[in-house]
């Protein structure tokens, strides 16, 4: 009698384990094609987080000697493009999203100081001819153009 249990038991306990195995596989366009769900989300960080390895794998192997120049460059880049074309299908859906929701753009810089009109370079904080702060002076120059 207590065989028999036994055998059940093992029975039971086998086919629980060997079930994965003859499941039948999901269809191809069923949620599991990319830019669809969180297993797809999933499947692209793991794709990227698995390039960035790769590269700094691919990289401490060149700085111990064991890569030539010309190898280093061709995984590096192959790496590299698989990271980028993961993080683009990631960031797609958010950047249609903030395309649709935002207004028109206006510019996000000064190119001439308001105080002297010199030209001043991308991401300034001060002009170079004059020296006042570009801050400030774009917030008198906005204020005076409301008023």
């Amino acid at each position: 009698m207590n065989i028999a249990i036994g055998i059940v038991i093992i029975a039971i306990t086998a086919a629980y384990v060997a079930a994965p195995f003859f499941a039948p596989e999901p269809a191809a366009g069923s949620g599991g094609s990319v830019g669809h769900g969180p297993a797809a989300r999933q499947k692209l960080e793991r794709q990227k987080l698995d390039a960035y390895a790769a590269i700094k794998e691919a990289e401490f192997d060149y700085r111990m000697g064991k890569l030539s120049d010309v190898d280093f460059a061709g995984l590096r880049a192959k790496y590299s493009a698989q990271a980028l074309e993961a993080i683009a299908a990631l960031e797609a859906p958010q950047a249609t999203a903030a395309r649709q929701s935002s207004g028109p753009r206006r510019p996000s810089r000064i190119a001439f100081c308001p105080a002297c009109g010199h030209a001043v370079p991308p991401r300034a904080n001060f002009c170079g001819a004059c020296g006042r702060s570009l801050k400030e002076e774009a917030e008198s120059y906005k204020l005076k153009a409301t008023s």
